[in-house]
């Protein structure tokens, strides 16, 4: 630890600023608030500030940040030049805190090439909190001290800073400023300080943060939530301030040469009604209600079960933000707890650590698709094409059956898109329905067209493990089409699987999908073959069922005991067939279903696709019934 006189302090803030290789960032006052912005002088700076009105994850996480350039005429999509390096002054520990939740979250298995870019070229100089704020609670967070996760950590003995020095990069930023060390009383001081904020900031949590995990588990039906929500404005100002939400969106902008343009991330929160929204219309937390315990349960129960960690540090920004008086975590978990009989065992989470900020992913970059050209587009019915993709670089995809790709049409956006022919081949094919924005481009399209595409992604069918299993495939609507993907597999494999049956609905006869495919189906004597349409005018030309798909279930020949059921359609399918096979006999540990979220990342980032504690586009699209069925939100 080192000692700096309060002027030698401020010589050394304007001598970074003076040196013009890095933007020098720091506490400011706004009228009677506080911000993080440039600094113009070391007067500027007010260390003695309770909390800043956004925190300062808006430099590793920007809230407009341009992650891509492309140039439609030229076939090129590169990551833009990440910006100048910065130093930002005067962070307080739970803001620190905050900091390496993220680092933990955007670094792990999917390294966010963006984020650690601009996470390595950024320094931290923390601040001891001399002021508490009046929603502050991080002394019952335990996050009112940290001892890493800063570069350089500076605490006001009164006449003169203590510095502690964090990494090497903190120490040669220090250089020669500091002329003694700490002797063992100053030292002591400062500890005695840092430690002291504690008690002051705690407020009336009666809830140990340990604890919050079992209290929501406990407390999904609450009346509490009902309660609350029904004040809720839907502004998303909680959110926004908060420095551990950090879920986002991403958008293109095309410039006015119609060819060239950025791809940007930007902020958004799970309390807006289209946070869940797909491109088929549904939105799957549509009721204020779910969206506001979704963002509690996600805080204290789906991050610490993912990644060890309550995902609040007790800034309080929430709770001075929110009009209506909902948003304060410390209300809310005082009446969850008081209305539940007793607090479960404290659960033990896992310290949040600096991640390997010199990690790489290792595959280029995870946001950048890969150029590809379309090879051949055929109209299937009045709203769905299929696409036949092939790669430029000229390596197949490799992919299982049910995972899905991310598809860019450059200037109007990215869409997640399900695979639907079997892997093994030079292209691969994908059957979009017009239903938006991107789908709305791609179906404007003709072979020798270009798109991006990432992927594949997400978690696919177990060709392997279901080798000699009887499958019983049903698929309603759309689902017929990443189904379609294990179908042929399976058909291309024939001799590795048991008995096969493919039961197939929707909703009238000019909806079904790959006629010239289910005549084939229909002449092949080693599976069974129905289907179904809701409704059917008289002077239709149909020669299957009519009715609902699981009038047909009864009619087929297969035993529920030992057979695999392979469950892919509208969300309000799954609840009437998955019941009716559970009825049949069918073992719930043979069900498997793929869910349909917004995957608008891919990779677990963005939190759009999240069911309670699960990323659909990382442990799914398709799960097994048994994992997901106590997930209230996986089928309603």
């Amino acid at each position: 630890m080192k000692i700096l006189s309060k002027s030698g302090f401020a010589a050394f803030v304007n001598a970074l600023i003076q040196d013009t290789s890095r933007d020098v960032e720091g506490v400011k006052a706004k009228g009677p608030k506080f911000v993080f912005g440039p600094l113009d002088s070391a007067s500027e700076l007010r260390l003695d500030y309770d909390v800043t009105i956004l925190p300062p994850k808006k430099y590793v996480l920007p809230q407009y940040e341009n992650m891509m350039k492309f140039d439609i005429a030229q076939g090129k999509m590169v990551m833009t030049e990440q910006p100048k390096g910065k130093i930002i002054i005067g962070v307080h520990p739970y803001d620190i805190a905050a900091i390496m939740q993220m680092d933990k979250f955007y670094l792990d298995t999917h390294v966010d090439d963006g984020y650690l870019a601009r996470r390595k070229n950024i320094l931290i100089i923390g601040s001891n909190i001399q002021n508490v704020s009046e929603k502050g609670f991080y002394g019952a967070m335990g996050t009112s001290t940290v001892d890493s996760g800063y570069d350089l950590f500076i605490t006001d003995l009164g006449d003169s800073y203590a510095i502690d020095i964090g990494t090497e990069a903190g120490g040669q930023l220090l250089g020669a400023a500091c002329q003694r060390d700490a002797t063992p009383e100053e030292a002591q001081k400062a500890k005695s300080i840092n430690d002291g904020v504690a008690e002051r900031s705690r407020r009336d949590l009666r809830v140990k943060p340990s604890s919050w995990h079992d209290i929501l588990k406990k407390s999904f039906d609450s009346p509490v939530w009902k309660e609350q929500a029904d004040k809720c404005l839907v502004c998303n100002s909680c959110t926004l301030v908060c420095p551990t939400c950090f879920c986002y969106d991403v958008t293109d902008e095309i410039s006015l040469d119609m060819n060239t343009g950025l791809r940007k991330r930007t902020w958004d929160g799970c309390m807006l009604r289209d946070f869940t929204s797909i491109g088929s219309g549904e939105v799957f937390r549509e009721n204020v209600e779910d969206r506001y315990r979704h963002r509690f349960n996600r805080k204290g129960m789906y991050l610490p079960d993912g990644f060890g960690f309550v995902a609040c540090v007790g800034c309080g920004r929430c709770a001075t933000q929110c009009v209506p008086d909902i948003a304060d975590p410390v209300n809310l978990f005082n009446k969850l707890a008081a209305g539940t009989t007793a607090l479960l065992a404290e659960k033990q989470l896992a310290p949040v650590g600096v991640s390997d900020l010199g990690a790489a992913s290792g595959k280029g970059p995870l946001f950048v698709p890969m150029p590809a050209t379309m090879k051949r587009v055929d109209k299937l019915t009045e709203d769905e094409t299929l696409f036949e993709i092939g790669l430029d670089n000229g390596q197949p995809m490799n992919y299982q059956p049910g995972q899905f790709v991310e598809v860019s049409v450059m200037g109007i956006g990215e869409a997640p898109i399900s695979i639907s022919s079997a892997p093994g081949r030079d292209t691969f094919q994908l059957v979009v329905r017009n239903v938006g924005d991107v789908t709305n481009a791609l179906h404007a399209m003709k072979a020798g067209d270009k798109v991006g595409i990432r992927g594949p992604f997400g978690t696919g069918f177990d060709t392997e493990g279901l080798k000699g299993k009887n499958l019983l495939f049903i698929g309603g609507g759309l689902g017929i089409v990443p189904m379609r993907s294990f179908i042929n597999y399976v058909l291309d494999h024939r001799d590795d699987y048991g008995q096969v049956t493919i039961l197939y609905g929707c909703k009238d006869p000019d909806a079904l999908l790959f006629k010239d495919e289910i005549e084939e189906w229909d002449r092949r004597d080693d599976i069974q073959h129905m289907r179904t349409v809701d409704t059917c005018v008289e002077e239709e030309n149909w020669d299957g069922e009519v009715g609902v798909i699981t009038t047909i279930m009864p009619l087929v020949t297969f035993d529920p005991a030992n057979t695999i059921g392979v469950v892919v359609g509208p969300p309000i399918m799954y609840r009437f067939v998955n019941k009716s096979l559970l009825s049949m006999g069918m073992p719930e540990e043979n069900i498997i279903v793929s869910l349909e979220r917004r995957m608008k990342c891919g990779v677990g980032k963005c939190g759009h696709c999240q069911i309670n504690g699960i990323y659909v586009c990382k442990e799914g699209p398709v799960f097994n019934y048994k994992d997901v069925k106590q997930h209230p939100e996986a089928f309603e």
